[in-house]
């Protein structure tokens, strides 16, 4: 069943349209950073950026603009690349003849799987890529665009260590980024099984999503590297995300599973 489902949304166009925009956001980001890249002085390590600054996840230090879009309109990017697609299922009473043949259970788990695993690897293939690319044509940059490095009283001993050790810090930080998303997925996707109605399910996804961007513990504080928000702020941030989602895919199993006899 779980095979079958991801050869469904593979060869699905919408699924397949919204996979290269996620994937194609980092990369045109990386060009658009290129671009504003000093060329006259790139061959001075010391004027050239260094690749987590160049990177898609460092969000405005070297105006990444596709950053920007890509965290604040993640829940359109993962509802149009499958979270919704049980809204269409239903319409076509695709989900009617699963749920007899599976059962709710099994059809409820295999949708959380197949959503997670395509969140999982498009987010992750973007993110990968764009790093790899700027450390192939960053490599050896000493600029990070900011005078932390100088003014000792704002460098903490947590941003130092990230200034230290500027790979491991982007593995943690697109770890966590390719995370948070692949969870935020399954909230999509519970959304839309209980929903079933594009306008509702995209309206309640963007409160939730948006409620933990701008709150004080923003979820973005996990998502971008060489910030001043440390883990006094990431660790609750964390909690809270994972409170919240875990809560909607919990009352997804309860609501669709356990209590709604009458599903199909």
């Amino acid at each position: 069943m779980l095979k079958s489902e991801l050869n469904r949304y593979v060869h699905d166009r919408r699924t397949r349209i919204f996979a290269i925009l996620i994937i194609a956001i980092p990369i045109l980001d990386f060009i658009q950073v290129l671009f504003s890249q000093d060329f006259i002085a790139f061959g001075d390590p010391k004027y050239r950026f260094n690749p987590i600054v160049a990177s898609f996840l460092s969000g405005s230090q070297a105006e990444h603009y596709g950053q920007i879009i890509f965290v604040w309109f993640m829940p359109i990017l993962l509802l149009g690349l499958c979270a919704d697609r049980v809204i269409r299922d239903h319409k076509e009473q695709y989900d009617v003849t699963q749920i007899m043949r599976l059962g709710k259970k099994r059809y409820y788990l295999v949708g959380l799987m197949v959503n997670g695993i395509f969140a999982f690897v498009i987010t992750g293939i973007g993110l990968v890529l764009n790093y790899l690319l700027a450390l192939l044509v960053f490599h050896g940059g000493k600029d990070f665009l900011t005078d932390d490095l100088e003014n000792t009283n704002m460098l903490t001993s947590e941003l130092s260590w990230q200034y230290d050790h500027t790979v491991l810090t982007m593995l943690i930080v697109t770890i966590m980024t390719v995370l948070l998303a692949t969870a935020f997925s399954l909230v999509c996707y519970v959304l839309s099984l209980m929903f079933v109605n594009y306008y509702v399910v995209y309206t309640v996804a963007f409160v939730i999503w948006f409620a933990q961007i701008i709150s004080k513990y923003s979820t973005t504080y996990l998502m971008q590297p060489l910030i001043e928000y440390g883990l006094k702020y990431q660790v609750p941030s964390a909690v809270i995300f994972v409170a919240i989602s875990g809560a909607i895919i919990g009352f997804g199993y309860w609501r669709m599973v356990i209590r709604h006899d009458d599903w199909l």
